[in-house]
């Protein structure tokens, strides 16, 4: 069996549209990778915080190489950050193609910041800062529709 990776990225919205016209561009990111990530073996989350989005994907290696680069070369994002790109020993979000782990109005995670330190251990501690604040957003969500 291949070695599992976790990349971790921030990235700037492009999409200057007003709030709605972004909720449906979210929702046609999710709908495309609810899609496309099961036949991939892909699982995740997406958070979009602020005007930045905040995603975990999970895979093999090459696998997650060819999706960020897809995912470098679509237009909605800019002011890319990887914030880690390792192996794991299980999946984090192994129950989801993408889980939505919501959209909050501040900005939860400095990217500005972030692009201009080029602090690879700012980076690698953000990047499981944001796999923590997904795992427990998404727990949050779980047990309020269980509830």
């Amino acid at each position: 069996m291949s070695q599992l990776y976790s990349l971790a990225y921030i990235s700037k919205n492009s999409i200057q549209k007003p709030r709605q016209e972004v909720e449906e561009e979210i929702a046609d990111i999710l709908a495309s990778a609810h899609k496309n990530n099961p036949s991939l073996n892909v699982t995740g989350a997406l958070l979009y915080s602020g005007d930045v989005f905040c995603q975990v994907i999970e895979g093999e290696e090459d696998t997650l190489e060819d999706l960020f680069e897809e995912i470098q070369m679509d237009d909605r994002h800019s002011d890319i950050a990887v914030l880690h790109f390792e192996p794991i020993e299980s999946r984090g979000f192994s129950e989801w193609a993408m889980a939505f782990a919501g959209i909050e109005d501040e900005e939860r995670f400095d990217l500005s910041g972030i692009l201009e330190s080029k602090d690879k251990m700012k980076m690698h501690e953000t990047g499981k800062n944001l796999v923590s604040v997904l795992e427990n957003l998404l727990s949050q969500h779980q047990s309020v529709q269980k509830g």
